[in-house]
């Protein structure tokens, strides 16, 4: 899995009421690299996942993509590694601010 992620990314366990999301922001080294998603649908809803839940092939996938997820948010793995946040400041390759003043735009999904 390459770092920085794409933006684009399908929880297999439904975090309140979502699964599509958008990585909007990314940080951190080694072990404790980790990544902002916001729900596609809900801009509301925000979650820190760290790297190493993110690449795991059992709690997400990249794109944004029709599966069969679990339907509890509470079979979690980890709930310290999954945490709501109030804000949020998107990174400059996310290509979500205005002015976009980074030609070196993350893609939305793997192969771009």
């Amino acid at each position: 899995m390459i770092w920085p992620p794409v933006k684009a990314w399908t929880s297999k366990v439904v975090i309140h009421g979502h699964v599509h999301f958008v990585a909007i922001n990314h940080s951190g080294e080694l072990v404790k690299k980790w990544v902002i998603m916001m729900a596609v649908l809900d801009s509301r809803v925000i979650v820190k996942v760290f790297w190493s839940q993110l690449v795991e092939s059992s709690n997400w996938e990249t794109g944004w993509n029709e599966i069969n997820y679990v339907k509890s948010s509470k079979l979690v793995k980890n709930k310290s590694d999954l945490k709501t946040i109030d804000s949020f400041y998107p990174s400059l390759d996310s290509g979500l601010t205005v002015p976009i003043s980074k030609n070196n735009i993350r893609p939305w999904f793997d192969g771009n």
